[in-house]
């Protein structure tokens, strides 16, 4: 019986969570998916981890928190493969800022692959932060990740 209690207030509180970061998606259908992935799973996450910190309470504040967080992470995770594809394919520089200018990516081509047969580019993508209290952007991501061509 407490299992099952466990289980519906974590559920409850990832839905209320990835309701939130929904409620803040106005750029298509695209986005909206990638808050609602990032808010399910930061909420399921963060109300296990709450749970084994602190009981109850500690679940709801967790499964509470970790929906934003993972509601707003889904943004970036889908800008930046959005960019990293439009580089490679345009073979040019890309650059996407957040609405509220609080998150950048920056996707560059750095080379063209050419392995079994397939035709890939190579595609420095970096994420960027604006720190709130020094109004400075802050580097949170620098990977170079291949993307097939074809």
């Amino acid at each position: 019986m407490f299992g099952k209690r466990v289980v519906a207030i974590t559920l409850i509180c990832a839905w209320l969570a990835v309701s939130m970061g929904c409620a803040t998606t106005q750029q298509g259908q695209e986005q909206q998916q990638a808050a609602v992935a990032g808010g399910a799973l930061g909420a399921i996450t963060g109300g296990l981890i709450g749970y084994a910190l602190g009981g109850k309470k500690g679940m709801v504040a967790g499964a509470i928190a970790g929906g934003a967080l993972g509601a707003l992470s889904g943004w970036a995770y889908e800008k930046r493969q959005q960019a990293m594809k439009e580089a490679a394919l345009k073979n040019k520089r890309v650059v996407i800022v957040k609405e509220d200018k609080t998150e950048k990516v920056v996707a560059e081509p750095v080379k063209l692959v050419e392995e079994d047969g397939k035709k890939y580019r190579e595609v420095k993508v970096r994420t960027y932060k604006l720190n709130p209290q020094t109004k400075k952007e802050e580097l949170t991501s620098d990977t170079i990740e291949r993307v097939p061509l074809e």
